[in-house]
């Protein structure tokens, strides 16, 4: 029966044929691939993983490489190359176990298609758009490497689909293939990468701005974009951006202050949104006192030395959002001073009892944890009862770690600089969910045996993280567990 179903005419769709690329281009559009992928975006965006850091920096880099091979497969002019891209999808409050989804196909359909069935999701509306899917001209056909596998025949593309397996691959022949092309996007991109750091740095002077930086997925060529128009706006309305002098700028995915005083801006916005949040950023900007007398108070109800830290999430929080937070937590301890337990409880915090330990309020719900750099994160929801024990049993442990996490990063810090000199890098960085052991155990083993690499890696740019890539700018990144 599987025989039979191989040797359909191409007419009939089968997971073993791929279409032309401009059939298939044409027939999906990228508005149709985005309404389609919607239930998979929904489930691995990694907005949602704010409580699984890895998990997070996983899928993140997986919707980089995934928006990147279809836009590959609409660019007939470049060349499409099997992945397979590794993704964490949520499940109710948790996460599931990660899926391993193989990109092999080279149309949009397909690849789309496969993506939903390997994470299990609905294909309703691809199966609709499918009935009025246009019928191909005849052409010849190219079969699925695994009907090749399964007829014993030879498969004429078995050594593309054996030289491109990123994620399964060794560091050596990683390298080896990808160096290459790393030098060559850092040469071609070198000019659009001087220009945006000259934008970057004349706005920094002209707006005196402390500082500006670029907080999105997108490349730079989308930062350069948004930078010309800051320019633009600076040009036409000088009264209105001189706002922003003394202060951080941040272009990113929403337009507000955060809690950490800095200036957002979202790149999806047009220019008027800008204009019109800047108008008012001396208004915007008074929350940030609020936000220091909140802090005080809930300081006072948990003994008066407790210190509140605003900047150890990876994504920014709105100051509003921030003062919510810190409100309904004085809240619930106000009320539950008023009974008889809560007296007691609040008794047990003696004043300077937590002194300089850190307490980061992180969300409105989740759990309560100890980071490895020795601060206490809690959620806003959390019972009076609960926070107080939780306090008063780690606040002498987050003193400990802070320390060890401090002498910890000293060492990262000289391990780092040992392997840039060794190996004669650009660069050498890491993302923020590699934690500092991951890190210095990745960078020894580079230097275990730089002739074991299989490529010299002279003036690159490093990035360890969690998957392999290579980035539009050049930079090689890594997992910081490479396979030997």
């Amino acid at each position: 029966m599987w025989a039979i179903r191989l040797l359909r005419p191409p007419l009939i769709r089968s997971p073993f044929l791929a279409l032309p690329l401009n059939l298939q281009c044409s027939f999906l559009t990228s508005a149709q691939t985005a309404e389609v992928l919607r239930p998979f975006i929904f489930a691995v965006h990694p907005d949602f993983f704010g409580q699984h850091p890895k998990e997070q920096a996983v899928n993140e880099h997986s919707l980089k490489l995934l928006y990147a091979h279809l836009e590959n497969i609409r660019d007939k002019s470049v060349q499409v190359t099997p992945k397979d891209l590794t993704f964490y999808l949520r499940n109710g409050g948790g996460v599931q176990p990660s899926k391993q989804v193989s990109l092999l196909a080279r149309d949009i359909y397909t690849t789309v298609s496969n993506i939903l069935e390997t994470c299990s999701l609905p294909t309703n509306s691809l199966q609709e758009l499918s009935a009025h899917r246009p019928l191909p001209f005849p052409r010849p056909v190219e079969w699925h490497h695994s009907y090749y596998a399964y007829t014993g025949k030879k498969d004429p593309y078995a050594e593309v689909y054996a030289k491109h397996q990123p994620a399964k691959d060794s560091l050596r022949n990683w390298l080896r293939t990808n160096v290459s092309i790393a030098r060559k996007n850092e040469e071609s991109s070198l000019p659009i990468r001087q220009e945006t750091e000259r934008l970057n740095e004349s706005l920094q002077e002209e707006l005196g701005l402390e500082e500006l930086r670029w907080m999105s997925r997108w490349d730079v060529n989308t930062f350069r974009a948004c930078l010309r128009s800051v320019g633009k706006l600076h040009r036409e309305h000088p009264e209105i951006m001189d706002n922003l002098r003394g202060k951080k700028l941040v272009l990113g995915n929403w337009s507000g202050v955060s809690r950490e005083g800095d200036v957002m801006l979202c790149i999806k916005s047009v220019e008027q949104q800008w204009l019109a949040f800047l108008s008012s950023l001396p208004q915007q900007m008074k929350v940030l006192d609020h936000l220091s007398v909140a802090e005080q108070q809930l300081s006072d109800l948990l003994g008066g030395s407790l210190r509140l830290s605003r900047r150890c999430c990876r994504n920014p929080m709105p100051a509003p959002a921030y003062l919510g937070l810190l409100r309904k937590m004085i809240a619930g301890l106000q009320r539950y001073r008023q009974t008889v337990e809560g007296q007691r409880d609040c008794q047990r915090i003696s004043r300077g009892l937590l002194a300089n330990v850190e307490m980061n309020v992180v969300s409105d719900s989740g759990r309560m944890y100890v980071s490895s750099r020795g601060a206490l994160h809690v959620p806003a929801s959390s019972q009076p009862p609960d926070l107080i024990s939780f306090l008063l049993d780690n606040g002498f442990r987050v003193k400990d770690l802070k320390r060890h996490y401090q002498r910890k990063l000293l060492e990262e810090i000289a391990v780092v600089q040992t392997c840039v000199e060794e190996l004669d890098l650009a660069t050498l960085t890491k993302e923020d969910s590699v934690s500092t052991e991951e890190m210095m155990l990745c960078c020894r083993r580079l230097m275990e045996s730089p002739a074991e690499l299989g490529a010299s890696l002279q003036d690159t740019s490093i990035l360890v993280g969690h998957v392999y890539m290579v980035l539009w700018g050049g930079e090689l990144c890594i997992p910081w567990n490479w396979k030997d």
